[in-house]
Order: C-alpha cells, then structure tokens, then sequence
C-alpha cells in the first residue's frame, strides 16, 4: 500500500567522479551511498573484507513518511548479533512512482536488490514468476515464533504457488480526514463515526461548496492514490455485490453495475467537488492542499498523521485540526499488505542476511515502533500498544478505536488490481474526468487491461 506522504524531489551530489556501467543494483540514477563500504561491488567486499554486502533501493529517503524509522532500522539492525557482518550498498530513489517503475524494470531486465521494499503495488506474483525473488517458506518454517506474527491472510496475501514470497510490514487501512475548523465555517457537525449514506456525505460537500470550500481532495496521476481510495470505498460500501467485488483478487470484468455507479460518481466528484488542479496531479501537492486549510476532506491511513504535526509540512497547531471519520456506510479499507522481498542472488549468506533484516523489520518490538513513528498499522494482531500513546498521539489512539467501528471492510486497487489495470486506471482518470469518455467506456477500458493478463 501505497504509504503516501510529501515527498521532495533532490538530487545527490556525489564526490570524486562517477564510475560508469555498474550493474543496475550497484548504481544510483539518483544518488548512492554506502553503510561503511568502500566498494560498490557487494560480492568484492564480501571476499575482501569478511562483510555481507547487501545492495538496496530505498525509496524511504527525504521527506519521506518513514524516512527516519528506516534510518533508524539499518543502523540498529547492524548493532544485534545477525546484522554485525552485514553492511548496505543503497542506492536512493526520493519517490515511490520512481521506485515502482525501477523495481518492474529490474523484474523484466535486471538484477533485483538484494531487499526489495514493496512499494505499494502488488508486484508479488510479477516478481515471484520471474525467479529473481527467494522463496522464503523454509525460513517461516523454520521460526514457528516468528510466522507467528502474521495471520493466514496476511501471508496467503504474500503467497504464489504454494510458496511466500513476501513479508508483510503492516496492515493497510484507510478512512477520511477532515478538517475541523471548516466544517464548523460551513456549520457543519461532523458524524461521530461515519455519515450514514452517500447521499449525506454529498449534501455535507454541497453546504462547504456553499461556503467557498474545496469538499475534497483527489489525483489522477502516480496511480491516483485519491481517487482510488474514493473509487474503492464507493463499490466496497454498494451493498454485498459491491464488497464482494472490492475483496476480489484480481478482478476481470469492471463493467459491473456497482463499478459503473462508482465511476460515473467520481467523474461528478472531480467536476463539482475538487480542485482545478486534480486532474493531472499527485498526491503530494493535494496533501499540501489539506494542510493549507484549502480543502476540507481527504482519504488516507494513519501513516499521514505524523504529517499533521512537522511544520515544514503543515502550519502549527493543525494536528488539533483534524478529525477522523470512516467513509459513509461506516466503510473501511483494511487489507493485508504486498511484502517485502529477497532477491534471489544466488548467494546464500546474502539470503539469510537479507531474511535477518526483515525478521527484525517485523519483530514485535519494530512494528510498535513503526507505529510510534511512521502511523503504520502493525500486521500483528495481538501487540501490546504502550498506554501512552493515547496521551502523546490521540489521533493515532482515534485510529485504533475507530477501526472496531466499521460495518464493512474492503480492498483497493493497489492491492488487489493487476498491475497494468492501476495503470490504465490512473492514464484514463483524466479521460473520465473531462468527459471524453463515459463511466460505462472507462470501466470497459479497465476490463480490457485486466484481458491481457
């Protein structure tokens, strides 16, 4: 799942001079480091200096949502017994849409890192067909303690053919955003939990239309995060058919009367109730819009909410801005995750090496971490959440409560759409929008995309 939050393009200045035609993982388009190496070449410093070299593309880099947790994790991960002979050769990729593109490059015509982060998409299955990711099964059972993290669907989520492929980081759940303060300029009062109907929710856009305010904010570009969180909680909340439909792995047929409604609704939503700047944008700049006060909702996970609180993104004192609600309906989106991978070098100590880092990526005491620093959800169920995260972080604390309250639970795009459908998804968005095409031809579209696969 696409963890989003604002992100910063920048450019790494390198001193000495560039060593031309590395092999894809040991080079950087975009700026290289290295955890205390001296050599690019992970299988020479192996050799030379008793190290396992581990090469990773880390997007976690910036401004990032989880920059400093995995700042944090590599330089901890070198301080316990399985990760003192280890360094990293990094190369950094500052956003997920130049990551995802590089990861599905290297699948089709390259070598894979030897960590592969998931960035949102679920490029499992592409990966695992391809032989250029490790089956990990042997290592889960082997440490009975530790697939004991993980649920059944979590892992069957990460499973292709029998096999794990991948290691879920977290749960991925969403809701609404919205902002306090306007709401109460458009009189509104917000619902406790959820508005009860779609109907209400658009009658709540009409009165902050009303009052000069932007009702919501959506995207079309970079797989059009937004929107899809919009689209997906329109067909997941439209009754058994739709929820059904929204749990699907891997859906063929989008011209369904619950896809069509969804998609004629979002195309009124981007003409009535959006920016001028939506068709064409990203999620970052709309996230900006949220923060400026300039839009009264947005739909997004809890890993937004440390966002509220950094004054380089948001003004000061907007965290106590915001409230959380589900979407209409009392829907939430709640879906296991694509994992994070091994790349399968060939090379066993690096395969281990890599299973160590991820193993402690997930322990216990790192998924409450994570959650303390980056909003995400932990992918076990039985956690020990620290009593004092509801005095630190009360918005945090509202996630955890008000997830119990949803009625229907459903999947997204991201995680259940083939890939080349998100990204007809994301190119036709604007089509939709405009109305050069209708609801009916945009979901045909989707259908046709789904074909090839």
């Amino acid at each position: 799942m696409r963890k989003r939050s604002v992100k910063r393009l920048f450019a790494a200045v390198l001193a000495g001079a560039m060593v031309m035609g590395m092999a894809a993982c040991s080079s950087s388009e975009t700026g290289e480091k290295d955890s205390g190496s001296s050599s690019s070449d992970g299988s020479e410093q192996t050799e030379d200096s008793g190290k396992v070299v581990l090469n990773v593309i880390n997007y976690h880099v910036g401004t990032d949502y989880a920059a400093e947790y995995y700042s944090y994790l590599f330089e901890e991960f070198q301080k316990t017994e399985e990760g003192k002979n280890v360094e990293f050769n990094f190369e950094e990729i500052p956003t997920t849409d130049a990551y995802n593109q590089k990861i599905k490059l290297l699948i089709s015509s390259g070598d894979l890192p030897d960590i592969v982060f998931n960035g949102g998409n679920n490029i499992t299955e592409l990966a695992a067909k391809s032989g250029k990711v490790a089956d990990l099964t042997q290592y889960f059972e082997e440490d009975p303690e530790w697939k004991g993290l993980f649920d059944d669907t979590s892992l069957e989520f990460n499973t292709v053919d029998g096999k794990i492929y991948g290691v879920p980081v977290s749960k991925e759940i969403s809701y609404i955003y919205y902002n306090k303060e306007l709401f109460q300029k458009a009189g509104i009062e917000a619902p406790e939990v959820a508005y009860e109907t779609w109907d209400d929710f658009f009658k709540a856009c009409d009165a902050l239309k009303k009052e000069g305010i932007t009702p919501v904010g959506m995207d079309t570009a970079d797989m059009g995060w937004l929107t899809n969180l919009w689209m997906s909680a329109l067909i997941g909340t439209n009754g058994e058919a739709g929820s059904e439909w929204m749990n699907t792995m891997y859906p063929d047929d989008f011209n369904t009367p619950e896809v069509e409604e969804a998609a004629k609704t979002i195309q009124t939503m981007f003409k009535e109730y959006t920016t001028d700047d939506a068709v064409g944008g990203k999620y970052d700049p709309m996230a900006t819009h949220f923060f400026n006060g300039e839009i009264a909702m947005i739909p997004n996970g809890p890993w937004m909410i440390p966002d509220f609180s950094q004054t380089e993104k948001a003004p000061e004192g907007f965290y106590d801005k915001v409230g959380i609600m589900l979407m209409p309906g009392k829907g939430m989106e709640m879906v296991p995750t694509p994992g994070d991978m091994v790349g399968a070098s060939g090379d066993e100590e690096k395969i281990k090496a890599a299973v160590a880092f991820l193993k402690f990526e997930t322990s216990p005491e790192n998924q409450i971490k994570a959650l303390e620093m980056t909003g995400l959800q932990p992918v076990s169920n039985d956690l020990e959440i620290p009593g004092e995260l509801t005095e630190s972080d009360p918005l945090m604390a509202e996630v955890l409560k008000i997830q119990n309250e949803a009625a229907v639970t459903y999947g997204q795009n991201q995680a259940y759409w083939y890939q080349n459908t998100i990204d007809t998804f994301s190119t036709e968005l604007p089509e939709l929008a405009y109305g050069n095409i209708t609801p009916e031809e945009f979901c045909k579209k989707l259908t046709e995309s789904a074909a090839k696969n």
